[in-house]
């Protein structure tokens, strides 16, 4: 830039600057901004629609044709993941996928890396609580060879010793991390009080001990058990025709053969006992203090699924209710958010935030109270227009890229949606009322368990006050890998 012209406009904007704090500081009428619009009515769209076959071999294949950009996006789904852990191997799903794209029985690790990053593709895989994902993506041209490598990787794994290794070593250093970081510790502790011994207590990725303990027996072992065509989806999105997807699905995996025995179905979820607990982790490290509130909260199969979104929605977010209660109007933290995880069986929701160890009593009864607000008084139509349109617009942000709409048609197909939902998601958020937002909080999000991670001896007295029943636990003394996460009872 000319710097006479910069020089020209730094002026301009030291004097606009001058110009607005007179105003302000002498009370005059500074309205610009104040009031933004309503979010106006969500425009209609429509994205493209999902067909399928299944294969002789029970693999189910989805094809979505968006022919916008010269992209293919390909994702393998196996229905199975953390939730069918052993109980003495938690984290086994994780290490599976993880270690797929580690080596064939063809190529070394090394050797994939090589191939994927010639081709321009990017391929992956990782496990979930309820599946586990193998994707590729690669431009129109390069699809063919890059679809190569991933059937290879799907069904051709080595679980190299050596890879295992460098697995395990990277997993466990990830762990640590994890460890020392009190807002992930306690939403891990949180799943432990939550779920206990259930399938979604564990923690994902494991523990020191499961991860040290598992062998490529096991490796080998779960893979054969649940990668298999007729546990898992195939869906292929982007530049490309159906019967081209068909067509690639049956080269590659046509002869893909199912074991004998059938897939053993993962672990039941109970619901919600309406026990609520308050749990501390002392850390004394901990400069400040992790809050999470939490409970069972919904399955994805729910006709309270729309309802909770929009529930969440009011909550979560900067401009959420959440937010506003602890960072804007009190300033206990720097940010505050909830999740609602809608899984095969009822998933957990939960807020969290980080605040001051010598505040937290005051943030845990200002979380708590703000979420049972929401059952109490009705929602006004801007605050539910503006959640919503919060809720949609990330919805369709998503959707704009050829991996965003292949993960989302991969998640309906994994939990038996229907695949039409992709149309009538925004008419299904704008449907929910008021009224339902208020009873989903009211039935759905109390009574709430209380994690905090933190200096125990800064908060401990007053939030003893507050709450008649606090179980600690120093974390020296803290086990992820049992169900009472090695709490003592009291004699």
């Amino acid at each position: 830039m000319n710097a006479a012209i910069h020089r020209k406009m730094s002026t301009i904007h030291r004097t606009y600057c001058a110009v607005f704090a007179c105003l302000v500081l002498a009370g005059g009428p500074v309205t610009w901004g104040a009031f933004p619009p309503p979010p106006a009515v969500p425009r209609p769209v429509t994205y493209p629609a999902a067909v399928e076959k299944t294969l002789a071999n029970g693999l189910r294949v989805v094809a979505i044709e968006r022919r916008n950009v010269p992209l293919i996006t390909a994702q393998l789904v196996i229905r199975s993941g953390g939730e069918v852990d052993p109980p003495d191997k938690p984290g086994l799903a994780a290490l599976t996928a993880g270690l797929l794209a580690q080596g064939t029985t063809g190529r070394t690790a090394l050797q994939i890396a090589q191939a994927t990053d010639t081709l321009g593709a990017e391929l992956g895989a990782q496990a979930d609580w309820d599946g586990s994902v193998v994707s590729v993506n690669a431009t129109t041209p390069k699809f063919g060879p890059a679809f190569e490598v991933f059937a290879e990787v799907v069904r051709r794994p080595a679980f190299a010793e050596m890879e295992i290794a460098r697995t395990k070593t990277r997993t466990l250093s990830a762990l640590q991390l994890t460890y020392n970081d009190p807002s992930a510790l306690a939403e891990l502790v949180a799943a432990r009080v939550l779920y206990g011994g259930e399938a979604y207590g564990h923690p994902l990725t494991g523990t020191p001990g499961s991860v040290r303990s598992v062998t490529r027996g096991d490796l080998v072992a779960f893979y054969e058990e649940y990668y298999r065509p007729d546990n898992a989806i195939l869906i292929i999105g982007g530049d490309i025709a159906p019967e081209a997807v068909y067509a690639a699905a049956e080269r590659a995996f046509g002869d893909w053969s199912n074991p004998a025995a059938p897939v053993r179905p993962g672990q039941t979820v109970s619901a919600a006992d309406g026990q609520a607990r308050v749990v501390v982790v002392d850390r004394p490290s901990a400069g400040r203090a992790a809050l999470v509130v939490g409970r069972v909260g919904i399955a994805r199969s729910s006709p309270d699924f729309f309802a909770g979104l929009v529930t969440n929605a009011i909550l979560t977010g900067f401009s959420g209710r959440l937010n506003k209660e602890v960072r804007i109007k009190r300033g206990l933290s720097y940010g505050a958010s909830t999740q609602l995880d809608a899984r095969r069986t009822p998933g957990p929701f939960l807020a969290t935030t980080l605040v001051d160890n010598a505040r937290v009593a005051e943030g845990a009864s200002v979380v708590l109270g703000t979420i049972t607000g929401v059952g109490k008084e009705p929602i006004d139509d801007p605050e539910l227009r503006t959640r919503k349109a919060a809720l949609t617009g990330s919805f369709a942000r998503e959707l704009q890229t050829i991996d965003g709409l292949v993960a989302r048609v991969g998640a309906l197909a994994l939990y038996n949606i229907p695949l039409t939902e992709l149309n009538f998601y925004i008419q299904d958020v704008e449907a929910v009322k008021p009224v339902e937002v208020q009873r989903f909080a009211t039935t759905q999000l109390g009574p709430s368990s209380l994690i905090i991670v933190g200096n125990a001896r800064l908060f401990l007295a007053d939030l003893r006050k507050r709450f008649w029943k606090v179980e600690v636990v120093p974390f020296e003394q803290l086990d992820l890998g049992r169900a009472d996460l090695g709490i003592q009872a009291p004699p």
